[in-house]
């Protein structure tokens, strides 16, 4: 441990530019210790026993920054041993038993600009007049934890800036003011925050803050302030934000603040106010935030002026029984308004009536009956946000209640006691969610559903996060969600279902993150996931699967979560397992997924990654595998060449007679012949796949193709539709048609085809190409598509896989070459 420190100490390390010598025990310094070090920036001295430094002992010191004297036994600042720079930004003299500081102790620090002086909780009880005026800017004074027990105002008097001003656990009970006819020759300091939490205030003189007139922000939270009268706060004309949560106040005047003009935000918080006024406040022409949580109010008064500027109001944790008719009528501009954990039963349809504005309205843990007598939501035309979280019983379905909420986007409804019946009536076909055609995100979270009704989520099919967890679900009838095409998020964890459809989510091709984990599922059908190719998500922990079935799909790039299942580590479940370590799939918990006792007898509470197929069934499996395959292709390829048996005499025909010499007619690639050399027509569903993938590559590896028709937005404007779409397709070298299983349902798209088709008969060259953005059921093709294949016309499948990718754009490129001349004409 160090005790001394001389003036030879650092002569051989002149290069230090941050020396920490804190927790030590010096107690001795000479006054040339730190002279060689030129280059010094920080200097750190705390915890030591030092009692005093020597004059002038930084003076050789300029570049100085951060200067630690913390923990140390200093009695007094100093002042002698500090070093006149204009580059210290901290000097910190926390734990020290510094008592008083004098005018002139900071005066070396005085060219200094955002210097933060942090004396905290040292012992200092009183401070002079004007002790910082000599500080030009200070960005942080610290004085937490002083004994004060009496702040003068005039002490931090000065022509000076200081942005944070902390005064916290002082002990402070009483703030002297400035006699008002007192003119300073120093002037009034620009402090922008004062904190004065966690003091023993309880009243104050009128203007006691007086000369403090470019403050904006003042925090009296946690005091013990029991009144305020009309001229409290007067001089502090420059506040902005008022915080006097925490304290003992019972009620305010009217008009109290008519001397802070520009107070944006009012904290009133955790008082014991009983009764609120807008008078109180009526006069804010700038207030935008008002919080009056967890107070003791039964009753809000109205004003008679209407409240411009307030947008924001907090009234949650209070007492109110009900909410009738023009409730706070006169804040008229509000957007935000809580009013939770209060004791609302009863809300009139019309309390919320001039509330026009209103964009977020929180209900939250209230106990409100809704029936057809009470609709208080029908004529919010502006909300955004409702927060129904434990707040309401549904009495009579057929009120509609949200009929009015046209643009709400998010609403809570988690812990109501909801039944299915509560959201949907099957004798009606009604459904609680009529009228909420925008809604984004639903929280049924928590409730009592039992079975989901098909119809139930009809009115929002604009839905992108259903949450549905703790909710008792037993049956999940698949239909009930075909009309959320929009999904993204879905949330079915911690319910009773034992049994999923394969074709639940036929329409979640948009679904991003699915858990139906804590469940009871037996089984996960092989076509549950077919549809939801953009999942990258899946939870299914914890139910009792214990395989998985052969060609079940799965999407690719997927988190996937199995882990606390009883799973059969066995040759039916080798592909799952050579899957898990082939493909691009991120095991969660994999020590956690574990084989159960009906496994191999080695692998029993063997991790399932462990398990290795080709050490337990790589013989079996091979041979089955391979005879399997021979039997199959060749059936298959016996299959093909009848199918085809017709094309394949067409290509041998052509054989012969290129070996004869024949060459097909082909029409050379010419920019002057065509107005466009390529048009793509697709559904408005695949523009994602055009923007992603189709245009950059259009421009990385064809910058010759420039002039493009891409899909309806580009069609020519002076035409109409059908006049357009032939004009696109018989003045382009070549079209492309994009199939997807949203477009071959399109009857437009459909009719696209056949435009498409005509130009090629017409033209008599093969200028048509079919793009197959994914995999279609052949019973879902329709039959000019048909027609075309059987024709062995040109088309093209994207795949995922990267080298499918490349043939499919070599594919691509050698079609733009030319245009064959066609032989037969396709009937349509």
């Amino acid at each position: 441990m160090i005790e001394t420190l001389n003036n030879n100490s650092f002569t051989y390390l002149p290069d230090i530019i941050k020396l920490d010598l804190f927790d030590n025990e010096i107690t001795l310094i000479e006054d040339g210790t730190f002279k060689p070090l030129d280059n010094l920036t920080e200097l750190n001295l705390g915890s030591n026993h030092i009692e005093s430094l020597p004059a002038g002992l930084l003076h050789s010191n300029q570049f100085l920054s951060v200067f630690k004297l913390n923990l140390n036994y200093l009695s007094s600042v100093p002042k002698d041993a500090l070093p006149r720079s204009e580059n210290m930004k901290s000097f910190e003299l926390t734990f020290n038993n510094i008592l008083s500081i004098k005018s002139h102790d900071f005066e070396p620090f005085q060219n200094c600009s955002g210097i933060t002086i942090d004396i905290a909780y040292s012992k200092i009880k009183y401070l002079q007049t004007n002790t910082f005026a000599v500080l030009r800017n200070i960005a942080t004074l610290d004085l937490d934890g002083s004994y004060m027990h009496e702040f003068n105002i005039s002490s931090i008097l000065g022509n000076n800036e200081i942005n944070t001003l902390i005064l916290t656990f002082c002990r402070i009970k009483r703030i002297i003011p400035l006699n008002q006819s007192f003119q300073h020759p120093h002037g009034s300091p620009k402090i922008h925050l004062i904190n004065l939490f966690w003091n023993e205030l309880i009243s104050f003189p009128d203007f006691v803050f007086w000369g403090l007139n470019q403050t904006n922000i003042l925090k009296l939270r946690y005091n013990r302030i029991t009144t305020l009268s009309n001229s409290t706060f007067c001089g502090l004309d420059q506040l902005t934000e008022l915080d006097i949560s925490n304290n003992d106040l019972t009620a305010l005047p009217q008009g109290m603040f008519y001397c802070n003009k520009l107070l944006q935000k009012l904290r009133l918080a955790q008082n014991n106010i009983a009764r609120w006024s807008g008078n109180t406040v009526s006069n804010l022409c700038s207030l935008k935030y008002l919080n009056l949580f967890d107070n003791n109010i039964k009753h809000v008064d109205n004003t008679t002026q209407i409240l411009h500027s307030l947008e924001h109001l907090d009234l949650s944790f209070n007492v109110l029984s009900r909410i009738d008719d023009y409730f706070l009528s006169s804040y008229t501009y509000l957007k935000t308004l809580n009013v939770s954990n209060n004791d609302i039963f009863w809300i009139s349809s019309y309390a919320f009536l001039n509330l026009t504005n209103l964009k977020v309205l929180n209900l939250k843990n209230d106990r409100i009956e809704l029936d057809i007598l009470n609709q208080p939501f029908q004529i919010m035309g502006a909300l955004r946000i409702l927060d129904l979280t434990s707040a309401i019983k549904i009495i009579r379905l057929e009120s509609k209640p949200f009929t009015g909420t046209s643009l709400l986007e998010r609403m809570f409804m988690r812990k109501n006691n909801l039944q299915s019946k509560d959201l949907f009536d099957n004798s009606t076909s009604q459904s609680l969610f009529t009228g909420l055609q925008s809604l984004l995100t639903l929280d049924l979270r928590e409730n009592d559903l039992d079975m989901l009704a098909p119809g139930t989520f009809n009115p929002i099919n604009r839905l992108e996060i259903l949450l549905l967890s703790h909710s008792s679900i037993k049956v999940l009838i698949p239909s009930v969600f075909y009309s959320l095409p929009s999904l993204k998020i879905l949330d079915l964890s911690d319910n009773d279902i034992t049994l999923i459809s394969g074709d639940t989510f036929l329409s979640q091709s948009q679904l991003h993150v699915l858990k139906i984990d804590n469940n009871k599922l037996y089984s996960i059908p092989r076509t549950l996931f077919n549809r939801t190719r953009s999942l990258h998500k899946l939870n299914m922990e914890n139910n009792k699967i214990s395989t998985i079935e052969t060609g079940t799909r799965f999407p690719t790039n997927i988190t996937l979560d199995v882990s606390g299942n009883p799973f059969a580590c066995t040759c039916d479940l080798s592909w799952f397992v050579k899957w898990l370590h082939s493909s691009n799939v991120e095991l969660s918990h994999p020590n956690n997924t574990l084989c159960s006792p009906s496994s191999i007898k080695d692998l029993f509470k063997s991790s399932l990654l462990s398990f290795d197929p080709d050490k337990y069934c790589g013989i079996n499996i091979l041979l089955i595998t391979s005879v399997s395959f021979t039997v199959l292709l060749v059936a298959a390829l016996s299959l093909v060449a009848y199918w085809k048996r017709w094309w394949l005499n067409y290509k041998v025909f052509l054989v012969k007679l290129a070996i004869c010499g024949y060459k097909e007619m082909v029409q050379d690639f010419e920019d002057q012949d065509y107005e466009f050399q390529l048009n793509l027509m697709y559904q408005e569903e695949d523009q994602e796949w055009v923007d992603d993938i189709m245009k950059p590559v259009l421009r990385e590896r064809f910058p010759h193709i420039e002039r493009v028709v891409f899909g309806d937005n580009d069609l020519h404007l002076g035409m109409f539709y059908i006049n357009a779409l032939h004009y696109a397709v018989e003045n382009s070298f070549k079209t492309v048609l994009l199939l997807s299983n949203n477009s071959v349902r399109e009857a437009w798209f459909i009719t696209k085809v056949r435009i498409a088709l005509e130009e090629l008969n017409d033209s008599n060259l093969d200028k048509v190409i079919l793009f197959f953005l994914e995999d279609i059921d052949d019973d879902d093709l329709p039959y000019l598509v048909r027609l075309f294949l059987s024709k062995n016309k040109p088309y093209m499948l994207w795949t995922d896989d990267e080298d499918g990718q490349e043939l499919f754009w070599a594919q691509f490129e050698k079609s733009m070459r030319a245009n064959r001349e066609l032989n037969s004409v396709i009937p349509v």
